[in-house]
């Protein structure tokens, strides 16, 4: 089902740049079937991007709901990481599940990012069939299977730098594919909420550290919102009052650690 934000008639082309692809979004959920998931999504508003959305039970989200870690890092990066598209990384939902995703970044004519289109197959019943027929053929001779090409990481052909990968929440009872999901490490975490988001990228950047958040000395903390700045976590509204929150400190205190991050 496609899901689809409501914009105002007459307003200048300029502010609805990204409406012409919102068509793209519907065909290509009918074209490629209920198991692939397509976003579009507006970085001008980072907390609620997601404007279009076809066959969102993939990931549980839905209209209004915020860009993913994958999609902070490269807000972050600017220029830097001026690349067309990313295609066949791994993400993960809240569920477990994992998703072979690709993006393509929509760029205005001055280069600027303003927007994605994201596609995510849901193969998380093709990984329990590999994990099947794997324990059925046991040992063989033929050359291992690289589960980090075909489901981990980022594409070989893409180089690019160290980023704080989020990991999936804890769910009672897991099943093999999110056993799966635990060892190859994510790639992108996909979050129905910003709260969910939050607490999924600061969860990543405290488990950097040794020491638990309530005992952090103010060196580690440090270590965290330089993570947290890196991974572009304060580009999402509410940033500070959650980092804070979690490190049982000040919200200006935050902020004066954000001050000596960016230095």
């Amino acid at each position: 089902m496609l899901q689809l934000m409501n914009f105002p008639s007459g307003s200048a082309s300029e502010e609805n740049f990204l409406e012409q692809y919102i068509p793209l979004v519907e065909f290509l959920g009918k074209a490629m079937g209920p198991n692939t998931e397509i976003v579009l999504h507006d970085l001008d508003v980072p907390d609620k991007s997601i404007m279009a959305i076809a066959n969102g039970h993939i990931s549980g989200r839905q209209l209004g709901g915020p860009v993913t870690d994958f999609a902070l890092w490269f807000m972050k990066q600017g220029d830097a990481a001026a690349i067309p598209m990313m295609t066949g990384y791994r993400a993960v939902n809240a569920e477990g599940k994992i998703c072979r995703s690709s993006s393509y970044f929509i760029r205005d004519d001055s280069g600027h990012m303003r927007g994605m289109l994201c596609i995510n197959v849901d193969v998380s019943e093709l990984v329990h069939i590999r994990d099947a027929a794997a324990a059925l053929i046991g040992k063989a001779d033929d050359p291992a299977f690289d589960k980090s090409k075909a489901f981990g990481g980022y594409p070989g052909e893409t180089e690019l730098p160290n980023r704080p990968v989020a990991v999936p929440d804890p769910v009672p009872d897991k099943e093999p594919v999110e056993e799966e999901a635990d060892k190859e490490g994510v790639s992108e975490s996909l979050r129905s909420n910003v709260e969910h988001l939050l607490d999924s990228m600061l969860d990543s950047a405290i488990s950097n550290q040794n020491t638990p958040a309530p005992r952090m000395q103010r060196e580690e903390r440090l270590e965290v919102v330089s993570d947290l700045e890196d991974a572009g976590f304060f580009l999402l509204k509410g940033g500070i009052a959650a980092a804070a929150e979690r490190l049982g400190v000040s919200e200006p205190t935050i902020y004066r650690y954000l001050v000596q991050v960016r230095g």
